[in-house]
């Protein structure tokens, strides 16, 4: 009886041993330097096709640090929480007069994709269905904590093509 469960467990880490262990195959995919952009456009992105914040929440801009921190490096984090307290204060434009995700004050767009184009750099591009004119926004991401945050946002259009030098402007 006694050979006969020992033989039974062997089997059994035999096929452990063979297959890999099932906690293995549930393992959340590592992050990668897209992954944290393409979240924040998951998230954030309804901007651009519907209006209804009492469905959808508040804008990119107006959400507080906790939430800021999940994509955004804290440097940058600082900055957009500073320009949001000028909104509050002024009662309207600050730094910012443009959503920071499609570089644009009335966003729509169609066909997004998200792509790493080197380390450190995640590059998004999508269409303006109104002119069918296609735009690219670049991304530079770091590596903090283990988790990548975004530490810029680069634009292609603007006369001060960096997010953070816009926001550092006085």
């Amino acid at each position: 009886m006694w050979c006969t469960a020992v033989k039974r467990m062997l089997v059994c880490v035999e096929i452990v041993a063979a297959f890999g262990w099932g906690g293995q195959v549930i393992a959340a995919p590592a992050e990668t330097e897209a992954s944290v952009v393409a979240r924040l456009y998951k998230d954030f992105g309804w901007q651009a096709f519907a209006s209804q914040r009492e469905l959808f929440g508040e804008v990119l801009q107006h959400q507080d640090k906790a939430v800021l921190r999940r994509y955004f490096a804290p440097s940058l984090v600082e900055l957009l929480i500073h320009d949001s307290i000028c909104q509050i204060k002024e009662h309207g434009i600050c730094l910012l007069d443009f959503d920071i995700l499609f570089d644009s004050q009335d966003p729509v767009i169609t066909d997004l994709e998200v792509q790493r184009q080197s380390s450190g750099k995640v590059q998004i591009r999508f269409k303006d269905p109104t002119n069918g004119q296609a735009r690219e926004i670049e991304f530079l991401v770091v590596r903090l904590a283990g988790q990548w945050k975004i530490a810029d946002i680069l634009y292609r259009t603007k006369a001060e093509p960096s997010l953070k030098r816009i926001l550092l402007r006085r």
